[in-house]
């Protein structure tokens, strides 16, 4: 046995990786032996995988997905491995701006300024609409990332199509009640007639009818004491829920730098 090689166990003291972690990335192609066994199947790692290694757990620290890890460690061009690492770094600090956000919404609510609950909720009747919408399975961690590629391929097949939103976004939240680990969901951008689809890009009409309507004022995080408003008055003035509810993004943060600024419609379809 070469004098360089490291059994899966011993490998794992020196790069400080579990042997959990080393065959998960053996199997995901991450981090492959550098020699296996071809009687005993062991694994085997040499030294020279050790700069690999250690720049994995470097990239995962930052919580890289391991597909993005990949194709990092594929490039070989520095500039191409800089600019992959500054597009994570704009996510980062947007993480950081958000995290930010959250604290002051914290001290805002522990230090007695919490939203008037009984804020102005009012009823409308809505026509029919034409939209496109894509509708997928997702987590709470990975909602604004699902949400964001969601309608990046809407308007980009609305650019294809030469076509434009006849009205501001919005998101469609299916299912009876709420869970982080599974939300049904669809985003969705509003059109003025029947307009192909695309892949996973469907059109169809969204039926109007009765809606109970509130306005929910800066980030998205605090959305839940809009929708909690809406709970109580639907509950308290008689009516039942009648379809998903719709967030319509009347300002989003493409349009503003703050997020106190951001401008968020809460409907719920209702019925007496």
């Amino acid at each position: 046995m070469r004098s360089d090689l490291f059994s899966i166990g011993e490998f794992s003291m020196v790069s400080r990786m579990s042997v959990k972690t080393l065959r998960f990335y053996d199997d995901r192609g991450l981090l492959k032996p550098g020699h296996i066994d071809s009687k005993s199947g062991y694994r085997y790692y040499s030294s020279a995988q050790l700069p690999e290694a250690n720049l994995i757990r470097l990239l995962r620290s930052l919580e890289l997905p391991l597909e993005e890890i990949k194709q990092f460690l594929r490039e070989r061009d520095p500039e191409r491995r800089k600019t992959l690492l500054e597009g994570h770094r704009r996510i980062m600090e947007e993480r950081v701006e958000e995290y930010l956000s959250i604290l002051t919404s914290i001290e805002r609510i522990t230090g007695g300024e919490s939203e008037d609950m009984e804020r102005r909720v009012e009823t409308k009747e809505l026509a029919s609409q034409n939209m496109l919408g894509i509708r997928f399975h997702t987590t709470y961690e990975n909602l604004s990332d699902n949400i964001g590629r969601a309608y990046m391929e809407l308007f980009t097949h609305l650019g294809e199509l030469g076509e434009y939103p006849s009205g501001p976004p919005f998101t469609l939240y299916h299912g009876e009640e709420f869970d982080e680990s599974d939300i049904d969901m669809e985003v969705c951008v509003p059109v003025n007639r029947v307009l192909p689809g695309k892949e996973r890009i469907e059109w169809r009409e969204l039926p109007g009818g009765l809606m109970a309507s509130t306005l929910h004022m800066g980030p998205y995080h605090e959305v839940a004491e809009a929708y909690q408003a809406l709970d109580l008055w639907v509950k308290e003035h008689g009516y039942s829920y009648a379809g998903p509810a719709r967030e319509i993004y009347l300002v989003n943060p493409d349009m503003v730098e703050d997020d106190a600024d951001l401008r968020t419609e809460i409907i719920f379809p209702i019925a007496e």
